[in-house]
């Protein structure tokens, strides 16, 4: 059997439970900048009966979250208090 590509080892993962970008990256050993090119990829390739679903990011200062971000990208910093401690977003592919 052919080894699997990044996409697929990522898709597995998040068949498997949340991940954030950061923690994928970590996990497989990729540039940042690399999963969530990927993430964009697999995001647009959920199969019939799969859904993609996503935690959004949140302010750990003021409890902002980030429901209407489209972005996989983490954001800089919080719209409301401007506090740049924020927990990144959470990735899942859930089937349906």
């Amino acid at each position: 059997m052919p080894d699997r590509t990044p996409r697929q080892l990522i898709a597995d993962l998040l068949r498997q439970g949340p991940h954030s970008a950061a923690d994928l990256a970590r996990r497989l050993g990729m540039p940042m900048k690399r999963v969530i090119s990927d993430l964009e990829h697999v995001r647009r390739s959920v199969r019939e009966r799969e859904r993609w679903a996503v935690r959004a990011a949140e302010c750990l200062s003021c409890g902002f979250v980030f429901r209407e971000r489209e972005r996989i990208d983490a954001p800089s910093r919080c719209p409301e208090c401007r506090s740049r401690d924020i927990r990144d977003a959470r990735f899942e592919i859930q089937v349906t």
